[in-house]
């Protein structure tokens, strides 16, 4: 039997091991934003890369046009608290991709690191130039589609891919296996998966 003495030697070992159970946090995920079109109607690609990347391990999701708003809030929101899990990677398409830059904006103005933005080809109007925060922007776009374009204080690199050669149009591009491959595969390589 364990003597009041025995035990109390043992306490600052137990207490360190207690205190370090409680204290310790999980590996914290990657989180990665599918942005659709407007009206959700021709973006059905954007559900099929995030089904995809789950399935390999990414943490993604996809929304709807217009829900930036309320997400960019919550993770910065969340940054504060320290509950943010990055990366952060925001990947649009048609509206959604003139949408990505308000996004991706609105997480670095509140001192939200952006890894990663995509575009997949964004419509109906011109997107506002990207800021800090921003560390990599791609657009995938048709020829006759609009472009990205950096602002005051971005320091990003920024790239644009012709998507000609695959032969898709603006509805299509989202869906073009050639197109998700090289945008899941991005995704992956920032993400670690």
């Amino acid at each position: 039997m364990h003597t009041i003495t025995s035990l109390l030697k043992q306490a600052p070992a137990m207490v360190l091991l207690t205190a370090t159970l409680v204290t310790a946090k999980p590996a914290l995920a990657e989180e990665v934003y599918l942005i659709r079109g407007y009206a959700d109607v021709f973006s059905a690609g954007m559900n099929q890369m995030t089904s995809r990347l789950k399935k390999s391990g990414v943490n993604a999701s996809v929304h709807s046009n217009g829900e930036w708003r309320y997400l960019a809030k919550n993770i910065i929101r969340r940054e504060k608290k320290g509950k943010v899990s990055h990366p952060i990677v925001i990947v649009g398409h048609s509206l959604g991709g003139v949408e990505a830059p308000l996004f991706a904006n609105a997480l670095g103005k509140g001192g939200v690191k952006v890894e990663l933005v995509i575009g997949l080809d964004p419509g109906f109007k011109e997107p506002v130039a990207f800021g800090p925060n921003i560390r990599q922007v791609v657009n995938y776009k048709i020829p006759s589609g609009q472009n990205y374009r950096g602002g005051k204080g971005f320091t990003g690199r920024l790239s644009t891919i012709n998507v000609s050669k695959y032969g898709v149009d603006h509805v299509g591009i989202d869906k073009s296996p050639q197109v998700q491959h090289q945008v899941m595969s991005r995704i992956r390589r920032k993400v670690g998966k």
